[in-house]
């Protein structure tokens, strides 16, 4: 008896997880409708019936009943509806070692086509709200993920390996995502000097350490603008800006809109 093991492989299999941030359904009308959309997450719409329409790159893609949508994260679109389009919606995160989505440097939409009865089985699925149902659910999302990868041909790469000092930070970072998060406190946390830290994290990951600071700190904004009951000065106080004007500032520099606007642009 012969057994092989992969251990860079099985590190993988446990480090990417599909993070669900919202599964819904809804009837979208004239009312659906939002210009420069820019997401860290990945939109799926499984569309049952109707018909609407996103833009992007001066491209336009119509929304069918029948057909599977995969909207990459960090691409700017735009979207109306004419009518109405029932479909379920998923707002998915794909994060590598590095905390970035798989698909944030994919800039086209995926089409997966002739896919009514898979929609309409989600669709049943999301409506008995069971335990089965959710694994069911969960299921289908890693199908249509890993479908539209094969269909267009994505490579995602090699599986990147980190040092020790890049994976401790990246972890720090995710864990506190915060202004008062500087390279030269970063640093001290993990005993290393500022300029050892920011060489090394530049070199591997291929940004500045602090670029890829304001970043998670954008990105945690976003996720915090998708509870409903939490303030634009609560998330600006979270995130340790001085306050929600200073927030409101940064984050329109950086997404297009200020954070009230961008919060409506994320339903649906």
């Amino acid at each position: 008896m012969d057994v092989s093991l992969n251990p860079l492989l099985d590190n993988e299999l446990n480090q990417i997880n599909m993070n669900i941030l919202e599964v819904a359904f809804a009837r979208i009308d004239r009312e659906w409708n939002m210009k420069n959309v820019l997401s860290p997450f990945i939109r799926l719409y499984y569309v049952q019936s109707g018909e609407a329409y996103i833009e992007y790159k001066k491209r336009t893609v119509k929304l069918e009943g029948g057909n599977i949508y995969l909207i990459p994260s960090n691409l700017e679109f735009s979207y109306w509806c004419d009518s109405s389009m029932y479909k379920l919606y998923a707002h998915i995160t794909l994060p590598g070692r590095d905390n970035y989505d798989l698909f944030s440097n994919y800039k086209d939409c995926i089409i997966l086509s002739g896919q009514q009865k898979r929609i309409d089985t989600i669709v049943e699925e999301w409506n008995r709200g069971d335990i089965l149902s959710s694994i069911s659910i969960k299921t289908t999302l890693y199908q249509t993920v890993l479908e539209a990868l094969l269909q267009e041909n994505i490579s995602l790469g090699a599986i990147q390996e980190y040092s020790e000092l890049v994976k401790q930070a990246i972890q720090i970072i995710k864990n506190n995502p915060h202004l008062s998060l500087t390279a030269p406190r970063l640093a001290e946390l993990l005993f290393v000097s500022p300029s050892q830290l920011q060489k090394k994290f530049r070199k591997e990951m291929k940004i500045s350490l602090g670029q890829y600071l304001n970043e998670q700190v954008m990105f945690s904004a976003v996720n915090l603008l998708r509870v409903p009951d939490r303030s634009i000065k609560e998330i600006s106080d979270t995130l340790g800006f001085c306050d929600q004007f200073h927030f409101s500032r940064r984050f329109c520099e950086y997404y297009g809109m200020p954070p009230s606007q961008y919060r409506k642009s994320i339903l649906f």
